[in-house]
């Protein structure tokens, strides 16, 4: 599965303006220069990014890549909110971009799809080792 065309964007969104976003393109991790209030997706993908050594974050965002599979999205459709922001909560976001077309997800306390969580789930256990 060719990863390299593909860039996998991750990030937090919500309560407090989410966090930084982090980006694997051309096998290569950057991280956002702005650190909170990135915005909507489209804003997020077009944000700009600056080199990030961590070989750790750099092995979970591969992993991520080479685990991803659009099937596992079939399922949930392209979203980008967080009801847990209400109570200063916040979500895990992926962004893929593949010939210039970005799809986003976010998951939420009220995804039940399995496939989906247990993705996300890899998400979020990614950003914690940025």
């Amino acid at each position: 599965m060719p990863i390299l065309d593909t860039t996998f964007i991750i990030g937090y969104t919500g309560g407090w303006g989410g966090g930084a976003a982090y980006k694997l393109e051309d096998g290569q991790l950057y991280e956002s220069v702005e650190q909170r209030g990135l915005g909507g997706a489209d804003a997020i993908v077009k944000a700009e990014f600056q080199s990030l050594d961590s070989p750790s974050g750099l092995a979970a965002m591969t992993d991520l890549a080479k685990r991803y599979s659009p099937k596992t999205f079939t399922q949930v459709a392209p979203k980008f909110d967080c009801r847990e922001q209400a109570h200063d909560g916040v979500c895990p976001y992926i962004i893929v971009v593949k010939d210039n077309n970005s799809s986003a997800w976010t998951r939420s306390e009220v995804d039940k799809d399995p496939a989906f969580v247990a993705y996300m789930e890899g998400v979020q256990e990614a950003l914690t080792k940025m």
